[in-house]
C-alpha cells in the first residue's frame, strides 16, 4: 500500500510540475498568451464597446469584410512559404520575408480600415476617450510596478503593443 501511495504522489508531483511549467509562462502574457487579449485588436475591441458599438456589429464588421478574409489567408500562406524556406534554403528568403511582411501589412490595413468604419458609427465616442484614457494610465502603472520590481535596467519587460 505505501508503494501504491509513493507512486500516486510521484505523478501527482509530476503532473503538478508539469502544470506549472505550462501555466507559469501563460500567466506572464495575460489571459491570451503573447498576441491574445490585450492585445490591440482587444483593445479596440473593448473601446469600440465602450463607444457604443455592439458585439453583434463588431462581429458582422469583421466576418463580413471580404478583403480581411483574402488578406488573412494570404497571411497564413505567405507564413507557410517562410517557414518552409526558413528550414530549407535559409539563405535565399528574401522573396518570402518580404512577401509575408506585405501580406501583414495589408492584413493590418484592412482590419484598421474596418475598425475605423465601425468607429464612424459610433454613437458615444466621448466614452471611449475617457475609457481608453484610463487604460493609457493603467499602462503607466503596470510599467511603474514592474520597474519597481525589476529595476530600471534593461531587464524590464517592455509593455505589451
Amino acid at each position: 500500500m505505501k508503494r501504491k501511495a509513493k507512486v500516486a504522489m510521484f505523478w501527482a508531483g509530476l503532473i503538478a510540475i508539469g502544470a506549472a511549467a505550462v501555466a507559469i509562462p501563460a500567466m506572464a502574457h495575460g489571459p491570451g498568451g503573447p498576441g491574445g487579449p490585450g492585445g490591440p485588436g482587444h483593445e479596440l475591441f473593448l473601446l469600440a464597446r465602450a463607444a457604443g458599438i455592439t458585439h453583434e456589429q463588431i462581429h458582422n464588421a469583421l466576418t463580413s469584410d471580404t478583403n480581411l478574409k483574402t488578406d488573412f489567408t494570404n497571411v497564413k500562406t505567405a507564413h507557410a512559404a517562410l517557414i518552409n524556406c526558413l528550414l530549407t534554403t535559409p539563405k535565399s528568403c528574401s522573396a518570402q520575408i518580404t512577401a509575408y511582411a506585405n501580406a501583414k501589412q495589408a492584413l493590418a490595413t484592412e482590419e484598421m480600415t474596418v475598425w475605423q468604419t465601425l468607429f464612424q458609427s459610433a454613437p458615444n465616442l466621448a466614452q471611449a476617450q475617457t475609457v481608453n484614457n484610463e487604460l493609457q494610465q493603467l499602462e503607466t502603472q503596470r510599467h511603474q510596478i514592474f520597474q519597481q520590481i525589476f529595476g530600471s535596467g534593461g531587464d524590464v519587460p517592455p509593455p505589451p503593443m
